[in-house]
């Protein structure tokens, strides 16, 4: 009789140690499956010194320089090609946030340097005018009203003032025009920046405005000397309003959260329980008219093939359609509310997050409990800490951080960076323990070019399993319950290097803990249990047993290196069976 393993998976709470599947383990630790083989995983390596302890958010822009964050920030790149500002955008400030290569990369010390409010805000005030000029007597005069838009210095138009009091008007005439003051407040409106006139035809509040023409912002008068055959484009920013920011008033549900971006050119954010989306191609225009409200608080979110993925505190929605005026959110058939903004991660097709009753998989309009039958909702919550947890996609898997804290009996606190990892690449999918030491992970950024992984510790930015020293890893397997009492002789591990220990549990009792090592051809034995035997110099990896007997079998072995088999046998010809 002998036991032997050559195919590893990862760790399964939900089922009994006896009854799981041979590949499972009781524990799997610094592990690597997708050869199916225990393979280490490599330490981090430093990449960058911070400026301070207390960033929360990074990202790297340009290939060039790291964007340093104390808030907890979501960065997104500009939908237009070939964008000569380079901008980026981001939530999880005071207000939603836009800045460009001149802005964000100036001067000296952390960046980004500066950066402005999103979305060009309406004028107040109506502006005044007055008609200059001799009526020509052989024209029908025309009813006409104005009114002007704020431009940003790179051209993003907000929405119009109100419109000036009706006036009639013949082409013979001018009119001088006056508007109210620039407001005030973080907007890109410096040299550069316009204000825009336009004028209607009709005298009607609900006409279209046609451009009349524009001024250098701090310019607060104009001259229509234009004919009404003369005027130029339709206004197209009427509905082109600023995303919820940080107005009471006007945003109840708070400055808007989460910015992703979503097909077409379009971008979405949250604030409370309402969805917010861009117009395609113009970030800083965000018409009520785009707004979905869900019956729940939002969340975070997320964009899949063919929608965006809304996860609430009740149950999460998918928003389909191609453009923001018709899209419509659909609840989807599952109840796992999202606990945790931050355990969100988008694994290219559809989201991971952490639910209250395990690890949720949602895509286009289907949801799934991928952690059932592996993890218990009792130990999701008591061993892999979804309230707390940083995650992140690394290599198609998903990376969770978080802190244990411990009290020793003198009240003193002590905190450790743990983790786990759920790969699902494998044909049974996994899920593993990390250990990270004292690097207690506070945020992170994936590079869409490569896939790496960078994480903030202390003060500095790491790349996660780039180093070249291989943590030490660790499994045991499930329990092999014997039919009736039986003594095991060997223990064997086929392994790429060594030192690797091995301990063999019988009913629950260590009987064994050797530690194997390798020198040229020769093997040498050290046994740390049972004690007083000495060291064993050995031909081959196999080490022979106490006369022990048992029912229920286990090993544990440990490693910086990939082991590829480990056998329990009761003769060395069973060891070598194929």
């Amino acid at each position: 009789m002998y036991f032997k393993l050559n195919n590893f998976s990862g760790i399964a709470p939900a089922v009994d140690s006896r009854r799981l599947g041979e590949q499972f383990g009781q524990i799997a630790e610094n592990l690597d499956f997708e050869s199916g083989a225990l393979v280490p995983i490599t330490n981090n390596t430093d990449t960058l010194t911070l400026s301070n302890s207390n960033r929360q958010s990074i990202f790297f822009y340009n290939n060039t320089n790291w964007l340093q964050f104390d808030e907890e920030v979501d960065v997104v790149e500009g939908p237009v090609p070939n964008d000569s500002f380079n901008r980026l955008y981001w939530t999880g400030q005071d207000f939603p946030r836009v800045g460009t290569n001149t802005s964000m990369i100036s001067g000296s010390g952390s960046y980004p340097a500066s950066s402005f409010q999103l979305g060009i805000p309406a004028p107040e005030l109506k502006p005044t005018t007055v008609k200059t000029g001799t009526p020509d007597s052989t024209q029908t005069p025309f009813e006409v009203s104005y009114v002007f838009t704020f431009v940003s210095v790179i051209g993003e138009e907000g929405p119009p003032s109100p419109p000036s009091d009706v006036i009639q008007l013949t082409d013979a005439e001018n009119v001088n025009i006056t508007m109210g003051a620039t407001p005030s407040g973080a907007f890109n409106f410096g040299t550069g920046a316009l204000r825009r006139i336009y004028r209607s035809n009709t005298g009607s509040n609900n006409t279209q405005f046609q451009f009349v023409g524009e001024v250098p912002i701090a310019t607060t008068t104009f001259t229509d000397d234009k004919n009404g055959s003369e005027l130029g484009e339709v206004l197209p920013s009427e509905t082109w309003i600023a995303p919820p920011g940080n107005n009471a008033t006007l945003d109840p549900g708070g400055p808007m959260l989460g910015l992703i971006p979503v097909a077409n050119g379009i971008m979405a954010g949250f604030s409370g329980n309402r969805l917010c989306l861009s117009e395609p191609f113009l970030p800083h225009a965000w018409p009520v008219s785009y707004r979905i409200t869900l019956e729940d608080i939002i969340i975070a979110i997320g964009a899949t093939g063919n929608g965006i993925v809304a996860l609430t505190k009740g149950d999460p929605y998918f928003v389909t359609g191609t453009d923001p005026s018709s899209m419509q959110a659909i609840k989807l058939d599952i109840q796992q509310s999202c606990v945790n903004k931050n355990s969100v991660v988008d694994m290219g097709g559809y989201l991971l997050y952490a639910g209250p009753d395990g690890l949720v998989a949602v895509g286009n309009n289907e949801a799934r409990l991928v952690s059932r039958g592996i993890i218990s909702a009792k130990k999701w919550n008591a061993d892999f800490a979804p309230t707390t947890i940083r995650a992140f996609r690394y290599e198609n898997t998903y990376v969770a951080f978080y802190t244990h804290t411990t009290t020793d009996q003198n009240g003193n606190v002590s905190a450790t960076g743990k983790g786990w990892v759920y790969d699902p690449r494998a044909e049974t999918a996994a899920f593993s323990t990390l250990t990270t030491g004292s690097e207690l992970i506070r945020g992170g950024f994936e590079k869409d070019d490569d896939g790496e992984l960078y994480l903030i510790t202390g003060n500095k930015i790491v790349q996660f399993r780039e180093g070249t020293t291989p943590k030490t890893l660790k499994f045991r397997s499930k329990v092999f319950a014997t039919p009736y009492p039986t003594s095991f002789s060997w223990i064997s591990v086929d392994a790429e290097a060594y030192p690797v220990s091995v301990k063999v549990i019988a009913d629950g009792t260590t009987i064994a803990d050797y530690t194997i090592s390798k020198s040229g051809n020769v093997f040498t034995q050290v046994t740390t249990t049972p004690s007083g035997i000495a060291n064993a110099t050995l031909h081959e990896s196999i080490m022979r047993l106490p006369a022990e007997v048992g029912k229920e079998w286990e090993v544990e072995v440990s490693s910086a290196t990939t082991i590829n088999e480990v056998c329990i046998a009761q003769s060395v010809d069973e060891v070598k069976a194929l």
